[in-house]
């Protein structure tokens, strides 16, 4: 069947600006949602659809490739692209139906024995570049904010300063298409923190929360300390298996744009299966979106947020990976019916980010410069990324495979199950590499290594991945013995 949808409502607007490969995304993804675009249908191949249209080839290419990451549609080499199977997005639930927020009660510490390793070299994952911060605009910035706040050195709100709880709103409406209002925003000492105050406001000691396996070490910690209960659901190359989420469980904590450490993107299917399970079984996602801005795609898939219409899922996000771990700056989104209970969790533990940190933080985001430092140094990562990938090109019958490379600032070097990797993650040259079974939870056949390709020059990437690369290559069969 041919692509029955009416050529106007796909016509790009021109007079707003917006890059037309977005649009187009737009307007198709809009059409399979709203059934207009049936599953199976063929779309028009990119030139048909540019002649009819008056775009670019390129154009319409980079949206129907934007469109096959989210898993809207699905491209067949010969055959062409059809419009995948979607289940049409739930109508959004009314404020009086939503349900209420349990208590703001303490969660009893349990105490937890987990080794957490940590990498050195220029491979080292989790680091931005922080010889890119842009320490002069920062400093100007800062005077002006001290400017404004010299005579206001108290307790400023718990939940964070008004103008960067604002900053963060709109940043996010534009760049993630979170649906946010300063009011839900939360200002935190990092995703750390953040992790730790929605684990004390929505769930109980004991209870029932699910994360990725393999996953987050810190998550996992923050969850363990407060005393809950890891239900570990295992991640393939897409994320999260979502047909196997427990009923049991009152949170789940995922990376769905760029799921840590394995690098899949969560597609549509799955991030509507997963909303669809929240409201199942009366739980909530922790949807940690932490360095999503970087990718080598025409643009950042969606975040889970944006497809929320119970109001189930709170988004966290930091400045750790966007401008410098130090800053120690982070934030949660969360629902309006949750916003009270987080405001009060918020005072009881923590009486809020210094105020001229925030206050040069906003300043730093109205003022346009976050989303130009984001640009610039996305192009820079990019080139990195490259580096390494071209570097760690492994001849035929090496059981090493990259995971996928196209967002964030890390790879995953994965190797047969039978590697040990932790006996391995020292290299001669003292480089220390970070282990993937010290992020397991459950699995055991998950082995290799964490690769980052920021915090290097390209030079060093380079060279530190071909030693990798040569250092590996003569592994083969179970990988039991160098």
């Amino acid at each position: 069947m041919r692509e029955p949808v009416a050529a106007e409502l796909l016509f790009p607007d021109r007079s707003t600006g917006e890059n037309l490969a977005i649009q187009l995304a737009r307007r198709l993804r809009a059409a399979i949602e709203g059934g207009t675009l049936r599953a199976g249908t063929r779309l028009l191949g990119t030139r048909q659809l540019a002649k009819r249209l008056g775009l670019g080839r390129n154009t319409v290419a980079l949206a129907f490739e934007q469109l096959v990451a989210e898993g809207y549609l699905d491209a067949h080499k010969g055959a062409g692209t059809f419009v995948a199977e979607v289940r049409a997005l739930p109508q959004r639930q009314r404020a009086t139906d939503r349900p209420q927020p349990q208590r703001v009660r303490n969660a009893a510490a349990s105490r937890i024995h987990f080794q957490i390793a940590t990498g050195a070299g220029p491979l080292r994952p989790g680091i931005p570049d922080l010889s890119r911060f842009p320490v002069a605009v920062w400093k100007r910035c800062a005077r002006h904010a001290l400017a404004v706040y010299d005579r206001d050195m108290g307790y400023g709100p718990a939940a964070g300063l008004r103008a960067l709880r604002e900053a963060i709103a709109t940043h996010v409406r534009q760049f993630r298409g979170v649906t946010a209002q300063p009011e839900q925003v939360v200002v935190v000492e990092g995703a750390q923190a953040a992790l730790h105050l929605a684990a004390l406001v929505m769930a109980s000691h004991g209870d029932d929360v699910v994360v990725e396996d393999p996953c987050y070490a810190l998550a996992r910690a923050a969850f363990e300390t407060q005393g809950l209960t890891l239900r570990p659901v295992p991640v393939d190359a897409h994320g999260i298996e979502t047909g196997r989420l427990p009923a049991s469980a009152r949170l789940a904590y995922v990376t769905p744009t760029h799921q840590f450490p394995l690098g899949g993107a969560l597609p549509i299917a799955r991030r509507l299966e997963l909303l669809a399970w929240a409201k199942r079984a009366d739980a909530y996602v922790l949807e940690d979106d932490y360095d999503s801005e970087f990718t080598s795609r025409a643009q950042p898939l969606p975040s889970l947020q944006s497809l929320d219409r119970d109001e189930r899922v709170i988004y966290i996000g930091s400045f750790s990976k966007t401008l410098a771990p130090s800053i120690r700056l982070g934030y949660l989104i969360v629902a309006p019916h949750l916003a009270a209970a987080f405001r009060a969790a918020r005072a009881s533990t923590s009486l809020g980010v210094s105020l001229h940190l925030q206050a040069t933080a906003a300043e730093f985001i109205e003022r346009g410069h976050f989303a130009r430092h984001i640009r610039r140094m996305n192009a820079i990562y990019e080139r990195r990324r490259a580096t390494l990938v071209h570097a760690l090109t492994f001849e035929a019958g090496v059981p090493f495979r990259l995971g996928p490379t196209e967002t964030g600032l890390h790879a995953a070097l994965i190797g047969e199950a039978g590697f040990d990797d932790i006996a391995h993650a020292v290299r001669p040259n003292g480089d220390r590499l970070i282990p993937l079974a010290h992020l397991c939870v459950e699995r055991r056949d998950c082995r290799g290594f964490l690769l980052g390709f920021a915090n290097g020059t390209d030079d060093e990437i380079e060279q530190a991945a071909c030693e990798l690369r040569k250092a590996l290559s003569g592994w083969g069969g179970s990988m039991t013995a160098p």
